[in-house]
């Protein structure tokens, strides 16, 4: 496990501000309007109905993209695991699912890959990746505990990977994909 993952909240949340940051900035190069729902916040962004007298609440992704057909990313900044795989904590694929299932939006798990050096600030198109929550919710998967900030407190919890080759270029030949997802 990497030493440095879930040791200082403030400090992690300040490199995810970053990478959401570039994200951003590449959407308004590829003339997309969006939103970043996290950016600033202390607690993450909600969206809340009411159906047969019970709130339901919905943790949101960190970006949304309102230019048609719209679509939302839950963004990491992150390298594959040293067998080949992404990860991604089972309460947070559960609870984009159940967004996707609500907004019938497309939702994507969206990674910047920092092949090892997590301390790097280069952002290149060709190290962004991305596929379809839903898509990812069917595909063949490993699951394992691991630590991550769960309200601010590092705690272990059920963590699902996937193999990498399951992600597409979130870019091809440095132009944005039409379709992000799979």
């Amino acid at each position: 496990m990497n030493e440095r993952h879930c040791r200082n909240l403030k400090a992690d949340r300040k490199l995810g501000e970053y990478w959401e940051r570039q994200f951003c900035t590449m959407m308004a190069d590829a003339g997309k309007m969006f939103t970043p729902m996290q950016i600033g916040r202390t607690e993450s962004a909600s969206a809340w109905s009411r159906s047969n007298g019970k709130w339901n609440h919905f943790t949101l992704p960190d970006v949304t993209i309102w230019t048609a057909p719209g679509e939302h990313h839950e963004l990491k900044h992150k390298t594959p695991t040293k067998g080949g795989r992404f990860g991604l904590e089972r309460y947070r694929l559960d609870a984009l699912i159940a967004f996707a299932n609500e907004t019938q939006d497309a939702v994507y798990y969206t990674i910047h890959d920092h092949h090892g050096n997590r301390e790097s600030f280069d952002n290149r198109c060709e190290d962004w990746v991305t596929a379809d929550v839903l898509w990812l919710a069917k595909a063949t998967h490993t699951e394992y505990e691991g630590e991550s900030y769960v309200n601010g407190t590092c705690k272990k919890v059920p963590i699902m990977y996937w193999n990498k080759q399951l992600f597409r270029p979130l870019f091809q030949d440095g132009v944005l994909a039409t379709t992000c997802g799979t």
